[in-house]
């Protein structure tokens, strides 16, 4: 299946958001904190995270130079191969001018991370060996002169640990995530980024006690006992989020 544009064609009219919805061009200018994701065959198949982490490396005179078939229907495989291979590209090519050449770390930041995010994601959907690496390089090399924690490529290495069935470590790495979001004024126990390290949590313990079989009622009590803590805590929240977005 061909990739690459065979003819020129006009941009898709419609768009769609994180929450599902649809729109069009004009309904995208009304949101500008969003990025819009063009409906188009070739785009389709992508969940909406991992459309936007690809197009937002990108400027939309960069977009149009891409060798991108809207209307391709290649395989899924073929064509999250095919995004990250230019995420790899875009990278490379990104190198400051300067002799020596300075890396993208050190020169632009926020635009090194936001590659590597991109490339994570699409090797994790991949299921490629080296996107484990990947993640933990994201951990390791924070911002230069960052004085607060940046608990996302943290959150995305538990996530990943989970669906690897290491469920011990997930939980591991992923209590401090849920203790930092717990106690920020503007995220707090309630908040739906603490719900989901909790629902992360729960199916790392899902996974060690509940999701084997056999073990003795002592391991099956210990499951028990650690997912209504759990359960508890995230219903609480739960129900204070809600009754404070309808309070207004």
């Amino acid at each position: 299946h061909s990739l690459s544009n065979t003819t020129t064609t006009p941009s898709p009219p419609t768009y769609r958001y994180s929450c599902g919805s649809i729109g069009t061009s004009t309904t995208a200018q009304l949101f500008s904190w969003e990025s819009p994701v063009p409906i188009t065959p070739f785009r389709d198949t992508f969940s909406y995270c991992t459309a936007r982490n690809f197009l937002d490396n990108f400027t939309p005179s960069e977009l149009l130079t891409l060798p991108i078939d809207p209307h391709s229907p290649a395989p899924h495989t073929t064509k999250l191969t095919h995004l990250v291979t230019l995420l790899h590209q875009k990278l490379s090519s990104e190198k400051s001018p300067t002799t020596p050449p300075h890396s993208l770390f050190s020169t632009d930041y926020t635009k090194w991370y936001k590659l590597w995010q991109a490339i994570y994601t699409f090797q994790h959907e991949l299921r490629l060996p080296e996107a484990e690496a990947t993640v933990r390089m994201l951990i390791a090399r924070p911002r230069p002169g960052a004085t607060e924690w940046n608990v996302v490529p943290t959150h995305m290495l538990a996530e990943f640990l989970v669906e690897a069935g290491r469920f011990e470590e997930a939980e591991g790495v992923e209590g401090p995530v849920r203790e930092w979001m717990d106690e920020r004024r503007k995220l707090g126990r309630d908040s739906p980024q603490a719900i989901s390290a909790r629902r992360i949590i729960a199916r790392a313990v899902w996974g060690r006690f509940g999701g084997r079989a056999g073990g003795g009622g002592k391991r099956r009590g210990r499951w028990w006992m650690r997912c209504w803590g759990l359960w508890r805590g995230w219903a609480r929240g739960g129900l204070r989020f809600i009754g404070r977005r309808r309070g207004g």
